[in-house]
C-alpha cells in the first residue's frame, strides 16, 4: 500500500511539473521574467506567481484530497472528508491545561457572589463522531466535557450543550466547510441553555431568517479545496418583535467602534465572512446595551463559538459585556481592568471544548 501511494505521489508530482512548464511557456513567460527583473524577495514572488498562474489550482488540490482520501481513508491536516462535509478531528487533547483552567475558574468563583456557569460546546467532530471511521483517532469530546464538569466547584454551574446539538445533528447546525456551528446550531444551544438557567427561550417563530450570504467557503475548504461539499450559507436571525439593540461598542487596544447591531456585514467583504457575528475575534471587549427591560446584566467570557450565540441573548439582558480573554491577556490586562464581576447578575464562560483545552488566558481571573 505504501509503495503504491509513493508511486501515485511521484507520478502526480511529475505531472504537475510538466503542466506548470507548459503553462509557463504558453501563458506566463512575460510574468516569469518579471519576477527576476523586479525588486523584492524572489522566493515570495515565485510562490505568488505559481499560486496565481498554475491552471486549475483549486481543482488539482481537490483531486489530491479525493484521491488521497479514497486510497488511504485517512485525514489530511486532521481534516476528514465525510461525503458532503469536512470535519476537523482532534487526535490530541491537552488534559492538564483543561483541568488547570477549571481550577482557575473555581478560584475565580470563590471571589465573587455572582452566579457563574461554564458552557462547553462540542465541535462537529464530537457531534458527528459516528460518521468517523473507527481507525481515525479522535478525542472523546462528550467524555472530556463530562469530566471537566465533574471537577467544577460548588460556585460554578454547568450547561449541557452536547445533547441538544447531538439530537439536532440532522439539521444544518454545523458548517460543511468550517469548524464552527451555524446560527441554527447556536439557536439550539441557546434554547436549551436558557431553560437550564431557569428562563424561557424565545421560539424560532419569533425570528425572521435572513439568508445573508450563500457562498461561504470556510477555513477547512481553504485548506483542501475539496469540491465534494457545497458552499455554506450564513444566516442571520432577526427578532420580529423589535430591535433588541440600542448600541454596541467594541474596544481593542485604544480603539473604539460603535454600531447599532451585533451583525457586522462588512465581514462579507473580508477573508472570513463568519466574522459577521460580533466582529469575530477582532476586539477585546464589547459593551452591548439592549432594549430589554429585564434589568439584568450579563458578563460573557467567550471563545469564538460565543459570537454566534450573543444575538439570541439580547432579549434576556439589559446589558451584556463580552470579554475575549486571549486579547485581554495580550494587552497585559486582567479581568478587573475590564469589568467588575460583582456588578453583573450572571457570568457565563462559553467555549467549545477544544479551544477551552488550549487557551492559557484564564489567569486573567487571578486579580479580581
Amino acid at each position: 500500500m505504501k509503495r503504491s501511494l509513493n508511486l501515485i505521489s511521484i507520478a502526480g508530482f511529475f505531472t504537475i511539473i510538466i503542466m506548470l512548464a507548459v503553462s509557463t511557456l504558453i501563458f506566463g513567460r512575460d510574468s516569469l521574467s518579471g519576477i527576476f527583473s523586479s525588486d523584492g524577495d524572489i522566493r515570495v514572488k515565485t510562490e505568488t506567481f505559481i499560486s496565481s498562474s498554475f491552471p486549475l489550482d483549486s481543482n488539482w488540490r481537490s483531486l489530491h484530497t479525493m484521491i488521497y482520501g479514497a486510497v488511504t481513508g485517512e485525514t489530511i491536516n486532521d481534516v476528514f472528508s465525510d461525503e458532503d462535509r469536512l470535519i476537523k478531528v482532534y487526535p490530541d487533547y491537552d488534559r492538564d491545561r483543561a483541568f488547570s483552567n477549571v481550577g482557575l475558574i473555581n478560584n475565580f468563583a470563590r471571589k465573587t457572589d455572582t452566579p457563574i456557569s461554564l458552557v462547553l460546546a462540542p465541535t462537529a467532530a464530537g457531534v458527528y463522531r459516528d460518521s468517523l471511521p473507527d481507525y481515525i483517532e479522535n478525542t472523546d469530546q462528550l467524555g472530556i466535557i463530562n469530566s471537566l464538569y465533574y471537577k467544577l466547584g460548588k460556585g460554578v454551574g454547568s450547561i449541557d450543550m452536547f445533547y441538544p446539538l447531538y439530537s439536532a445533528k440532522d439539521d444544518y447546525i454545523f458548517y460543511r466547510t468550517s469548524d464552527c456551528w451555524t446560527s441554527l446550531g447556536a439557536y439550539y444551544a441557546y434554547e436549551d441553555m436558557m431553560r437550564q438557567l431557569g428562563a424561557q427561550p424565545y421560539d424560532l417563530s419569533n425570528y425572521d431568517l435572513e439568508y445573508a450570504d450563500d457562498s461561504y467557503y470556510g477555513e477547512l475548504y481553504q485548506q483542501l479545496r475539496y469540491m465534494g461539499c457545497e458552499e455554506d450559507s450564513i444566516n442571520l436571525f432577526r427578532p420580529k418583535f423589535s430591535s433588541t439593540v440600542d448600541e454596541v461598542k467594541l474596544y481593542r487596544d485604544n480603539e473604539e467602534i460603535s454600531a447599532a447591531s451585533v451583525y457586522f456585514k462588512s465581514a462579507f467583504n473580508s477573508a472570513d465572512k463568519n466574522d459577521v457575528y460580533l466582529h469575530g475575534s477582532d476586539y477585546t471587549r464589547a459593551e452591548i446595551d439592549t432594549t430589554s427591560e429585564s434589568g439584568l446584566r450579563l458578563l460573557l467570557i467567550k471563545g469564538h463559538y460565543a459570537n454566534t450565540l450573543v444575538a439570541f441573548l439580547l432579549p434576556h439582558y439589559e446589558h451584556i459585556t463580552v470579554i475575549d480573554p486571549d486579547r485581554l491577556k495580550a494587552e497585559g490586562r486582567t479581568l478587573a481592568d475590564a469589568a467588575d464581576p460583582d456588578s453583573y447578575d450572571r457570568i457565563l464562560i462559553m467555549y467549545d471544548c477544544v479551544q477551552f483545552s488550549r487557551t492559557d488566558s484564564f489567569d486573567i481571573f487571578n486579580n479580581k
